[in-house]
């Protein structure tokens, strides 16, 4: 499945999981994202074995093929934004219980962490996860697969890298700058 098939595919899916969040707070992510967050991990809300199988599941959802794939664009980095300083606490620890699932589901099928699987093995990890997820009634709780589907793709498609080299958008005056300020409202935030 090519990428822009699978954006229109999961397209809707993607909206429950952001859906909490007004346009302002989603513009403060995409300015606290540009500002650093991706590399140094300011507020890191994950340890390093989360940081690096958040990071392993968001290049296997939007791998590099001709354009770069989701760890170039530094999708983790969003993705730690948004658990991190954007998540409700039970969101939070939804997530959090979602990730360890990862695995617990990789200890029992192959005996190994996810990140010691091969990617053969850890594709039916998520294959598993994401058949689940399509089962779950309309108006259950969000699966941790579909909200790290959903991250992984606002986090790439929002990035410089989404943005210019998938999208081909064109930026006017010319230069792309998801942190450029914006004027506060009076009484506003």
């Amino acid at each position: 499945m090519q990428r822009r098939d699978a954006l229109r595919f999961l397209g809707a899916a993607s909206i429950p999981a952001l859906a909490n969040f007004s346009p302002e707070q989603l513009l403060a992510l995409g300015r606290e994202t540009a500002h650093g967050v991706t590399t140094a991990r300011r507020h890191p809300a994950f340890d390093d074995h989360q940081h690096a199988t958040i990071e392993q599941i968001s290049e296997l959802i939007l791998p590099a093929t001709d354009t770069p794939g989701a760890r170039a664009a530094g999708v983790v980095g969003f993705i730690e934004v948004i658990v991190g300083e954007w998540y409700h606490e039970d969101e939070r620890a939804a997530f959090l219980r979602g990730l360890a699932d990862v695995d617990s589901r990789s200890q029992a099928d192959f005996g190994k962490t996810f990140l010691e699987l091969t990617e053969p093995q850890q594709n039916a990890i998520l294959t598993g996860m994401d058949a689940e997820s399509r089962a779950m009634p309309q108006g259950s709780p969000p699966h941790f697969f579909a909200r790290m589907k959903s991250l992984t793709l606002y986090g790439y498609y929002t990035s410089e890298i989404g943005q210019r080299q998938e999208l081909l958008a064109q930026f006017m005056p010319g230069r792309f700058d998801g942190a450029a300020p914006l004027p506060r409202a009076a009484g506003g935030r």
